[in-house]
């Protein structure tokens, strides 16, 4: 067959750039896809054992002494194919083709994504653990590190540091949970869909998932070459995680500013003015934000490449939507080490979180509370009188004066008393609420992450346990063939 010639604007811009990254990113699944293929095919006697035992022995030659060229050659149109011509070299044309029997590159494209993409979403998986688990720790560190929370950009209630980034961490959590939903969709096998309504020969396409190692195969051939539901859902997966960070993280900013001051970095995290001596700029957060937002922006350029795009097998599902998606997840793990880096080492100001406690009322929902628990009026009254006492510049004989208005009673706590209820420490250790700030209530935090963090560390070690697996049982078929 004489070999085609491709317009050079078309091989530059195209051909080689996607056989390049072939070579680079997905040469070695396509090698474990050759391979469970083949022992397949021996299996189920589509091709005679003599030509599967030469198919064999010519892949087991190839992955010795074969190397892709650094550019596509002139008249090949893809990675693919050049495998198939060098793999004629070696045992003859006729022969080499058997190896394709059954099988297109619809599928097998797919297939490959698949093998590389459930790799690289796992790492990141693996990463989201390991932070979910030092911001665990740095939570179980910090009860004592008072601080204030912000509602409409305004001071809300006191807390605590632990209360804070604990909430953080059940976020992490739950995208993690999203992520390892999208990584199922991910793990299983297109091969045996062959273009697009799979065989007439009898295949086996749940012994080649297995082989690969995948959890099953997608069911119906039409749907598993034109489904965009794996690269889809990873995209908003990563993007929703992204999001979430990158909101965190502007808010720590607004937290960590001078007008704020709740939080502070240690030096080896804060860079200097060229011009002005007193600054000590905390840009670490400027970077993971600037990074996650990115991020985020490229899985929307992901999901956004298949909007009013046919149903069918398409290139939005090839190498360059996924190969983007693969940098994007790489980039990901440079957000998560330096937001691990951030929160484990930052920390609060005590002493200023009870300035903003007292300087904008901030217990006073507490000593709302206490007068509706003590005296019997309903909370909207108690409001009502808090808010002129805050409105008065927090002046006890005003709060006398309209709780006597207001009630027709005589507010008889000490100048003591309402002190003490209007004391961070108060206003915390009396939310118990499961998920509140008080010790009794993060228990049921920590008890509802660890559950799910050993959930997830299972789920991994299933992965793990099952790719191992199948890679063994792979090889092993593999060198059985070449035995024969």
């Amino acid at each position: 067959m004489a070999a085609k010639i491709f317009s050079p604007v078309y091989v530059a811009r195209v051909l080689d750039p996607a056989y390049r990254n072939w070579k680079e990113r997905f040469y070695g699944a396509s090698m474990a896809v050759h391979k469970a293929h083949l022992c397949m095919l021996h299996e189920t006697k589509i091709v005679p054992h003599e030509i599967v035992s030469r198919i064999a022995q010519g892949i087991a030659r190839l992955e010795k002494v074969f190397s892709p060229p650094e550019h596509i050659p002139e008249g090949v149109e893809d990675l693919y194919f050049l495998f198939e011509k060098a793999l004629g070299e070696q045992i003859g044309e006729e022969e080499a083709a058997w190896l394709h029997t059954a099988r297109s590159r619809n599928d097998m494209d797919t297939t490959v994504f698949r093998l590389v993409l459930r790799e690289s979403f796992f790492g990141l998986l693996e990463r989201l653990l390991g932070l979910a688990g030092a911001l665990r720790t740095r939570c179980a560190q910090s009860g004592d590190e008072l601080t204030v929370l912000f509602t409409h950009g305004q001071p809300a209630n006191p807390s605590t540091t632990e209360h804070y980034l604990s909430s953080f961490l059940m976020e992490i959590l739950e995208d993690t949970g999203v992520l390892l939903r999208a990584l199922r969709d991910v793990d299983r096998s297109s091969m045996g869909a062959c273009a697009i309504t799979g065989s007439g020969f009898p295949i086996d396409r749940e012994r080649v998932a297995r082989l690969l190692g995948f959890d099953g195969y997608i069911v119906n051939t039409y749907q598993a070459i034109s489904t965009s539901h794996w690269l889809v859902g990873a995209a908003s997966s990563l993007q929703t995680l992204m999001v979430d960070t990158g909101r965190f993280v502007a808010d720590l900013l607004h937290k960590a500013s001078s007008e704020v001051g709740l939080y502070q970095f240690p030096d080896e995290l804060v860079q200097v003015s060229s011009i002005m001596p007193q600054k000590r700029n905390p840009v670490v957060l400027e970077h993971i934000r600037i990074q996650a937002e990115m991020i985020a922006g490229e899985c929307q350029g992901a999901v956004r490449s298949f909007q009013n795009v046919p149903y069918q097998d398409v290139n939005e599902n090839a190498d360059m939507v996924i190969t983007r998606m693969l940098e994007t997840i790489e980039e990901s793990l440079s957000v998560l080490d330096l937001l691990e880096e951030a929160l484990l080492k930052m920390r609060a100001d005590t002493g200023r979180a009870r300035d903003i406690c007292a300087r904008f009322g901030v217990t006073t929902t507490e000593l709302a509370d206490s007068l509706v628990r003590t005296y019997g009026i309903g909370f909207r009254k108690a409001h009502h009188i808090c808010s002129e006492f805050v409105a008065a510049g927090q002046d006890k004989t005003r709060l006398r004066a309209v709780f006597h208005e207001e009630t027709g009673l005589e507010l008889d706590m000490s100048d003591g008393d309402i002190e003490a209820l209007l004391a961070p420490e108060t206003f915390i250790r009396v939310r118990r609420t499961a998920g509140g700030p008080a010790p009794e209530g993060m228990r049921a935090v920590y008890n509802t992450a660890q559950e799910v963090l050993e959930g997830m560390k299972r789920e991994l070690e299933n992965y793990t346990t099952r790719w191992t697996k199948a890679r063994a049982t792979l090889e092993a078929g593999f060198n059985e063939l070449l035995s024969k």
